[in-house]
């Protein structure tokens, strides 16, 4: 059997789905997909054609059902997790990813930063793949080796049931702010969007023998209204499980309390915010059936995430950290965790911030990451991040009419703004370069051009 909603991969005898996607719409090509020699077509509406059965809204869902059909059922034999959220899902998972992975249970990772099992690597342009895609990979890694998947789950793959026929282990829920509002009607849409892994997705898993835990952060207010939905969620509350909580050179220091007892542990992330992160990861880690020592034991000797509060080494003193968060809530958890005391400030050190705000996307948090940045930072460096097809001063002046102070210059060139950042930089000065993280790219217009915030503070430090 073959499926796919591509029919330029039809293959004479293909089950093809004809589905209305954001830039084309497949029902424009079933005449291609029956030229190619499709033996089956679905749709999701009415077109003329005799050959197509209409399937409506149960479209998307038939297609990855058979595609798990197709790649053998891979997740009836993984342990399989899933991470969703507005902030944190990446870190999440590398987090769950290293805890398992150094706990005899061989782990791969599904994300923005693509697919990872050992050496294979699938590139992804969708946090979440097709289906089609999506299997087969799960199918790869399972005869690699992995025992375990752990991914992030985006709303629209949940909205679009790409991460629909997944026999589902354990899921997280993170937290809910503004984001995808271009996509989401209401942030309530947002939200019932999110949980439909944590309901329908996890009755689905009970249908194939699997139990699900299921983990939701209680310290989200969305969380709570999410903990109420299913008598089989579990909550984690950094509030309650957490304190002692300190800064350190090399990360955070903490006590943790995952068993009824406050154990000392030590996680070389920085900012207090990251604690709802690694409270999801040991709750699964847990679930699975890790010990609280080994996973406290693991934790310490996490890696880090590319692109997220990934510390740039540097000989001058001046701490360069560059992160993704590209986000209202994500900006200023960052911005938060790296405030000065009065100790540090009394020692003449500042915080200054290189940020900007995508092009094509939703407009309504220009103004609100322009107050938190200026409210948060000494001074802000507002520049281009993937202005695509709009005009970019235009994106800057939106992002500038929810300033009200004057600590801040427009600098439209990236890489003028992160060098005036870092050569303005005293030694024990902060400079926080958010927004694209590990991205290795600037997309103006529709032109896809190198460029990565991480060579751009080496270089700049050099100077």
């Amino acid at each position: 059997m073959h499926v796919t909603a591509n029919s330029k991969e039809v293959l004479p005898g293909s089950i093809f789905f004809a589905l209305k996607g954001a830039k084309y719409d497949g029902h424009q090509f079933i005449n291609q997909a029956l030229a190619l020699g499709a033996g089956k077509i679905y749709t999701e509406y009415e077109t003329g054609h005799p050959e197509a059965e209409v399937l409506g809204k149960g479209a998307r869902k038939k297609l990855a059902e058979l595609a798990s059909e197709m790649a053998d059922h891979p997740t009836h034999g993984l342990k399989m997790i899933g991470v969703t959220g507005t902030s944190g899902k990446t870190t999440t998972t590398y987090l769950i990813h290293h805890l398992l992975s150094h706990n005899a249970i061989p782990c791969a990772r599904m994300g923005t930063n693509g697919g990872f099992f050992k050496n294979k690597e699938v590139q992804t342009s969708n946090t979440t793949p097709d289906p089609v895609t999506l299997q087969n990979w799960f199918g790869q890694v399972k005869r690699l080796g992995a025992q375990a998947v752990v991914m992030e789950v985006s709303s629209h793959a949940l909205d679009q049931d790409r991460a629909w026929a997944i026999a589902w282990d354990a899921a997280c829920f993170l937290n809910l702010s503004r984001e995808h509002m271009d996509y989401h009607p209401t942030l309530e849409h947002y939200l019932e969007t999110k949980s439909r892994l944590f309901l329908e997705h996890a009755d689905y898993s009970k249908t194939l023998n699997k139990n699900p835990a299921l983990f939701v952060n209680r310290d989200s207010p969305y969380g709570l209204v999410l903990a109420k939905k299913s008598k089989d969620i579990q909550t984690f509350s950094a509030y309650d499980q957490i304190r002692n909580l300190k800064n350190t050179p090399t990360g955070i220091s903490f006590e943790v309390n995952l068993d009824g007892t406050f154990l000392p542990a030590t996680c070389p992330l920085f900012g207090s915010f990251q604690t709802e992160n690694i409270l999801a990861a040991l709750s699964v880690g847990l679930a699975l059936g890790i010990s609280p020592k080994h996973l406290l034991e693991v934790l310490a000797t996490f890696p880090g995430v590319p692109g997220r509060m990934e510390s740039i080494a540097n000989e001058r003193g001046v701490f360069v950290f560059v992160d993704y968060a590209h986000k209202p809530e994500a900006l200023e958890k960052v911005l938060q965790s790296l405030a000065l005391n009065e100790e540090e400030r009394s020692q003449g050190r500042h915080i200054l911030t290189v940020f900007g705000c995508g092009g094509d996307r939703d407009k309504t948090k220009r103004p609100v990451m322009g107050e938190i940045a200026t409210r948060l930072s000494d001074f802000v460096y507002v520049t281009s991040d993937n202005p695509r097809t709009e005009d970019p001063l235009q994106i800057l002046k939106e992002v500038e009419s929810g300033i009200s102070l004057k600590n801040y210059q427009v600098i439209p060139d990236r890489a003028e703004a992160i060098r005036l950042a870092i050569t303005n930089a005293k030694a024990g000065d902060i400079v926080l370069i958010a927004g694209k993280g590990h991205e290795d790219y600037q997309i103006i217009g529709t032109a896809k051009l190198h460029f990565d915030d991480r060579e751009q503070a080496r270089l700049a430090l050099k100077r």
